[in-house]
C-alpha cells in the first residue's frame, strides 16, 4: 500500500512539473507538417528579410507595396524531419500586364537544411495604385504536407500585395572618394535608387555632369533593383605630393526622380605629407571601447538670433576612419582576438569622423544641427549629419607627439528639411591641435560653409573640439561675427 502511494505520488509530481513549454513541445512533435507564406514586417511596415531578426512578428497575409525595388515572399516549409528534396507550386492572379513584372522562380524546392525558399518580384512598369498581385499555395510533392498555416491566426496558403504610391528618388552613395593617385588606380561608387527604378526611365548617357580636373575613364559595373554601380580608372600620374587634383561628378535631374541625398561626389588626390605613424594623433578624439564616446564642443554661434554671439556648448559622437590595411595611413585597431590576419581592423591615423552607431540616425557635427531649425535629422534625409571622415591631423614637422595643425575635410553635406526640401553644403576649414594635459586635448579651428541660396556664399565660424570635460571656457571674440540659426 506504501508503495502504491508513494508510486501515485511520484507520478503526480512529474505531471505537475511539466512546463508549458514541454507540454507545448509534446504537442508540436504531433503536429502534421505545412508550407506557408512567411512575410514578416518591422515596425515601419518594411518587409524583414534573411539575415535580419524577425523577433516575434507574425507573418502577414496582405502587404502594401510602394516600392520598385525587388520583393521577397517567403515561404516556409515546417517539418520535423526531411528525407528528400520537397517541391511545391503556386499561382500568380493580377490585372497587371503580363509584362509589367516578372516573378522568379517557377517551382519552389525545400531541403532539410533549406526550409525556405521566396519568390521574387521584379517589376518592369509603374503601376496604378490599388492594383494587386495575388499568390496562393496549390500543390506539394509530398501528400503529407499540409498547404498553409495550422492556426486561426492567418491562413498561410494565400498571401495578396497591393500597389500603392510610389516616391522614386536617387541619390550618390558617398560624397568623397580619396586617390592616391597612381596610374590605372580604381575607385567604385553607387547611384543609388531607396525605392527602386525602372531601367527605361533612367537615361545614363545623361545623369551626370562633371567638373574634371584630371583624366578618367567612367564605366557602369552592375545594377540591382536599387541601385547602379560604376568604376573610375585613373588614367594620368598624379603622385606630385604637393599637389592637389580633385574632380566633381554631379547628379543630373531626372524626369520621373527626384534627387533625395548626396548630388555631389568629390573625387580627389589631396596634397600628401610625410607623417609618423606612430604619432596617431586621431586616436586621442575616439573610443572604439564605448559606442556612444562624445566630443565636446564650443561654437561661437547668434544661436537666439539677438545679434549677440556666444560660445554655445555641443557633442557630437566621433569615430575612428575605418581603412584597409594596405592604406598608407593604416594602423591596427583590432585583432578581434584571433591570431588570423584576416578580421583584423585597421583605423586611419590621421582622421575622425562624426557619425551614429544607431541605424537610421544621425549626429550633431560641428554643432551643425544648431545652425538650422526645422532640419530633418534622420539619416535617410540628412546624409550630411553624419560624416565618414570629418577632420585630418597633420603632427607639426610630421613626427611631434603632442600639437600640429588640422583640416576639416573638403566635402559635400546634403541634408534636408522636414518637408523634403534639400541644401547642400560644401565645407571646408583649417586650424591646430595640441594636449592640453595628460588626459585633456584640442582642437581650434575655423569651419567654412558654402550655400548660395541659404548665404549668399560662404560663411565661416569658429570653433574649439575636447575629447574629454574639464576644459576651460573659451574667451570671447569681441568683433568677431558669427552665423545665425536659420529656418530651412
Amino acid at each position: 500500500m506504501k508503495a502504491t502511494k508513494l508510486l501515485y505520488l511520484l507520478a503526480l509530481g512529474l505531471i505537475l512539473g511539466c512546463t508549458d513549454d514541454d507540454l507545448s513541445n509534446q504537442q508540436n512533435q504531433d503536429l502534421p507538417a505545412s508550407l506557408r507564406f512567411n512575410f514578416l514586417v518591422n515596425s515601419n511596415n518594411e518587409p524583414i528579410e534573411y539575415p535580419e531578426l524577425s523577433g516575434n512578428e507574425l507573418s502577414v497575409a496582405t502587404y502594401e507595396n510602394t516600392s520598385l525595388r525587388t520583393l521577397k515572399i517567403p515561404v516556409v516549409l515546417s517539418a520535423r524531419s526531411l528525407k528528400e528534396t520537397v517541391t511545391a507550386g503556386y499561382n500568380v492572379n493580377s490585372g497587371l500586364p503580363e509584362d509589367a513584372y516578372e516573378i522568379q522562380p517557377q517551382e519552389l524546392h525545400f531541403t532539410a537544411a533549406q526550409p525556405t525558399d521566396t519568390i521574387e518580384v521584379r517589376f518592369n512598369q509603374r503601376w496604378t495604385a490599388g492594383e494587386t498581385i495575388a499568390f496562393s499555395l496549390t500543390e506539394v510533392s509530398d501528400p503529407s504536407i499540409q498547404l498553409g498555416a495550422l492556426n486561426e491566426a492567418t491562413v498561410g496558403d494565400r498571401f495578396e500585395v497591393t500597389l500603392g504610391e510610389v516616391n522614386t528618388t536617387y541619390q550618390l552613395n558617398t560624397s568623397r572618394i580619396d586617390l592616391s593617385g597612381a596610374v590605372g588606380e580604381t575607385v567604385a561608387f553607387r547611384v543609388e535608387f531607396p525605392n527602386g527604378y525602372i531601367e527605361e526611365e533612367v537615361d545614363e548617357a545623361g545623369i551626370f555632369s562633371f567638373l574634371n580636373g584630371f583624366d578618367y575613364t567612367l564605366e557602369r559595373t552592375g545594377q540591382g533593383s536599387d541601385y547602379i554601380s560604376y568604376r573610375l580608372t585613373l588614367n594620368e600620374d598624379l603622385s606630385a605630393a604637393d599637389v592637389n587634383f580633385q574632380t566633381i561628378i554631379t547628379l543630373q535631374q531626372q524626369p520621373a526622380y527626384n534627387i533625395s541625398g548626396n548630388a555631389n561626389l568629390l573625387v580627389i588626390k589631396p596634397i600628401q605629407t610625410d607623417r609618423d605613424l606612430a604619432t596617431n594623433p586621431a586616436s586621442h578624439f575616439y573610443d572604439t571601447s564605448n559606442p556612444f564616446y562624445l566630443v565636446r564642443g564650443e561654437n561661437w554661434i547668434d544661436h537666439d538670433n539677438d545679434g549677440a554671439c556666444s560660445w554655445r556648448s555641443w557633442t557630437a559622437f566621433a569615430v575612428p576612419v575605418e581603412v584597409a590595411a594596405d592604406h598608407p595611413n593604416a594602423i591596427l585597431g583590432s585583432d578581434n582576438a584571433t591570431p588570423d590576419p584576416a578580421d583584423d581592423v585597421y583605423y586611419d591615423a590621421y582622421r575622425i569622423g562624426f557619425s551614429s552607431s544607431l541605424a537610421g540616425r544621425t549626429t550633431n557635427p560641428f554643432n551643425l544641427q544648431r545652425w538650422f531649425a526645422n532640419e530633418a535629422t534622420d539619416a535617410s534625409a540628412s546624409p550630411g549629419f553624419n560624416i565618414e571622415a570629418a577632420i585630418e591631423f597633420y603632427p607639426e614637422g610630421g613626427t611631434n607627439t603632442t600639437q600640429g595643425s588640422v583640416a576639416v575635410i573638403p566635402q559635400f553635406l546634403t541634408i534636408s528639411n522636414r518637408d523634403g526640401e534639400l541644401f547642400e553644403l560644401a565645407i571646408s576649414g583649417s586650424g591646430s591641435y595640441r594636449q592640453v594635459s595628460e588626459t585633456l586635448w584640442e582642437m581650434k579651428f575655423e569651419l567654412r560653409v558654402t550655400n548660395d541660396a541659404l548665404y549668399g556664399g560662404t560663411v565661416t565660424s569658429e570653433y574649439y573640439i575636447y575629447n574629454d570635460r574639464g576644459y576651460e571656457d573659451p574667451t570671447d571674440l569681441p568683433g568677431n561675427s558669427c552665423v545665425e540659426e536659420i529656418t530651412l
